[in-house]
C-alpha cells in the first residue's frame, strides 16, 4: 500500500551517522537484513517513533526524504512487532524494501525542530530542485551561489551570494544575528517574509518582504553592519524563496548570533519574538572552516 499524497517521508538517525549517510550514494540500514526494509515514518508518527524507540538519544537528525526520488519500492504497513498501538490506516508505516538513494533526501534537520506537519509539494520542489544546506548554528536552508574570486586586503571574498528558503516544515528561519558588513536581501517567489530588526540605539523594526509592493511590501532591502536580525515565513505561508548579496562577501567569521536572554534585555518589547527566533543552545559563531 503507497500514500500518493505524502511528499516526503523521515528517517531518524544519530548525527554521526547522518554525516556518513551524505558522504555515499546508497544507504543500507541495517533493518533491512534484520527485517528485510527500512523503517520510514510519516509526519505524524515521528513523535512516538522517537517515544518509543530513541527516549534516551541525544543529537538526533531527520532525514528528510523525497518519496517521488525513491528508487526502492516503498509500502505502508503495520511494522513487524506491534511494538506500538495500530487502530487505523494512519497507523500505517512507511517502509523501503531495498537501500535507500541518497540523492532522495532534501534534508537533515535537528530533530528539535520537527513540528511533526507535512512537507507541503510546492515546498519539496524548491528542496528537490536547490539542494539547500543547513547553515551552521542558526540551521536556515539556504545555497551559496556565487563567490567571488576577487579578495579583499584581508585576503576574504570581495562579494557573495546564497539562495535561501524560510519554511514551516521542514522548518527553516533566521535566527537573531549580526554581521561585520551590510546585506542585502532580494525577494525571490513564494510567500511574503518578514525581517525583525534591532537597532544598536534601542530602535526596533519589521520589514515585509513580498512582491506585493502596493501593500508596502520589499523586494529588496539592506541591512546595515551590526544590526541584530532575523526573519521567518509570515503566518499561512508555505515558503519564501530569497537571496542575501554581500559586499565584502560573507565569511563565517562576520557573524555573530545573539543570545535570547541579553537580547531580551536590551529589547524587552520584542520579547516574544527574540524567544522564537533565537539560536538553540550557546552557539554564537560558526565553525572556524565554514565560508573562510
Amino acid at each position: 500500500m503507497t500514500d500518493p499524497t505524502e511528499a516526503c517521508v523521515f528517517h531518524i538517525v544519530l548525527e554521526n551517522q547522518a554525516s556518513k549517510i551524505l558522504q555515499s550514494t546508497t544507504y543500507t540500514a541495517p533493518s533491512l537484513s534484520t527485517d528485510g526494509f527500512v523503517h520510514f515514518c510519516s509526519f505524524h508518527q515521528v513523535g512516538s517513533v522517537v517515544k518509543e524507540f530513541y527516549r534516551d538519544q541525544k543529537n538526533l537528525k531527520l532525514l528528510v526524504i523525497d518519496v517521488s526520488l525513491l528508487r526502492s519500492e516503498l509500502r505502508y504497513e503495520i511494522p513487524d512487532g506491534n511494538k506500538l498501538s495500530y487502530s487505523s490506516t494512519e497507523d500505517l508505516y512507511p517502509h523501503l524494501y531495498g537501500s535507500l538513494n541518497v540523492d532522495a533526501i532534501i534534508d537533515v534537520m535537528e530533530l528539535n525542530r520537527f513540528n511533526q506537519k507535512p512537507v507541503h509539494p510546492d515546498t519539496a520542489s524548491m528542496l528537490r530542485h536547490y539542494r539547500f544546506e543547513r547553515l551552521p548554528v542558526e540551521g536556515t536552508l539556504f545555497k551559496s551561489t556565487w563567490r567571488a574570486s576577487q579578495q579583499t586586503a584581508d585576503d576574504k571574498p570581495s562579494g557573495t551570494a546564497m539562495i535561501g528558503l524560510y519554511a514551516n516544515e521542514p522548518e527553516s528561519v533566521s535566527c537573531f544575528h549580526k554581521l561585520d558588513y551590510d546585506e542585502v536581501w532580494h525577494v525571490y517567489g513564494g510567500d511574503p517574509f518578514t525581517l525583525y530588526l534591532l537597532y544598536p540605539d534601542g530602535q526596533t523594526e519589521e520589514i515585509i518582504m513580498g512582491q506585493n509592493v502596493a501593500q508596502g511590501q520589499y523586494v529588496q532591502y539592506v541591512v546595515p553592519a551590526g544590526v541584530w536580525q532575523a526573519g521567518c515565513l509570515n503566518q499561512g505561508g508555505r515558503y519564501a524563496l530569497f537571496g542575501c548579496t554581500m559586499a565584502p562577501g560573507f565569511t563565517g567569521s562576520c557573524f555573530e548570533a545573539g543570545q535570547a536572554a541579553n537580547l531580551i534585555e536590551l529589547y524587552p518589547s520584542k520579547a516574544e519574538i527574540i524567544q522564537k527566533l533565537s539560536v538553540n543552545g550557546d552557539e554564537k559563531y560558526m565553525p572556524d572552516d565554514f565560508a573562510n
